[in-house]
């Protein structure tokens, strides 16, 4: 059998190469949402700059163009992928198998893990600014609205909050005290004291919300700051924060 047909018999669809090609592609554009995130966690997205884009992600502008249209589809990629991180949050706090209100804990740590990188910072900047595409209004804001009106509603079924507490208005201001979190601390200490904000935000949502009986165990275990602890340690460092100086 010659080289060319015993090829052949290994790939008769003809797809030699055709892998290393995908890997290659998947790779450089990978590297493209990198280099964006980065970029759009460090500035708006008018001031944020292909070039600089470019220079970071280390691709060439053809490899960019052939994966991205424009500066606005690669907003709207970082988005995609901010969504992903957002879902894997959601899943991987579900898998310990805590009780609702102790999920909900767990869900703000797995943000604070996931605002060390720059995915969840840009998307939620590109978000803010309107550029989360028409088929996503509102997110994350939604987003994480559902996902701790669910949390809460259980809460409420198990007796896990005081009565009289509205599961849906409970959600609704988790994500207004995070979000007002995050601005004021991205504003004065450039997210350095953000844990720390976390952290007293959800002592004190808790201690308005919890039933005692669980609010007790929940303080005998230490708390959101034995959730947040590594967190709160790093937030007593130089005060730099994530987010690098202009």
């Amino acid at each position: 059998m010659s080289d060319h047909a015993e090829a052949a018999s290994r790939d008769p669809a003809g797809t030699r190469g055709v892998v290393p090609r995908q890997a290659r592609a998947l790779a450089t554009r990978s590297a493209i949402l990198a280099a964006a995130a980065e970029e759009f966690a460090d500035a708006s997205y008018h001031e944020a700059s292909l070039s600089r884009i470019l220079e970071r992600s280390k691709v060439t502008k053809g490899a960019l163009y052939f994966h991205f249209v424009s500066k606005e589809s690669i907003a709207l990629a970082v988005v995609d992928e901010m969504e992903v991180v957002c879902r894997e949050i959601v899943d991987h706090a579900a898998a310990r198998g805590l009780d609702p209100l102790r999920t909900a804990a767990q869900v703000a740590r797995e943000v604070q893990d996931a605002v060390a990188g720059t995915t969840l910072r840009a998307g939620q900047r590109l978000c803010s600014q309107g550029f989360a595409g028409p088929h996503r209004p509102g997110w994350p804001f939604r987003f994480w609205e559902e996902v701790f009106l669910d949390l809460f509603a259980r809460a409420g079924e198990a007796g896990l909050l005081r009565p009289g507490v509205d599961p849906a208005s409970f959600a609704r201001t988790v994500v207004d005290v995070s979000a007002g979190a995050f601005v004021v601390s991205l504003g004065i200490t450039r997210l350095a004291d953000l844990a720390q904000r976390v952290c007293e935000n959800w002592e004190l949502l808790l201690s308005c919300t919890a039933d005692p009986g669980w609010l007790e165990g929940w303080r005998a275990e230490g708390g959101m700051g034995a959730v947040l602890g590594p967190h709160l340690l790093a937030g007593r460092g130089d005060g730099r924060g994530w987010v690098p100086e202009s």
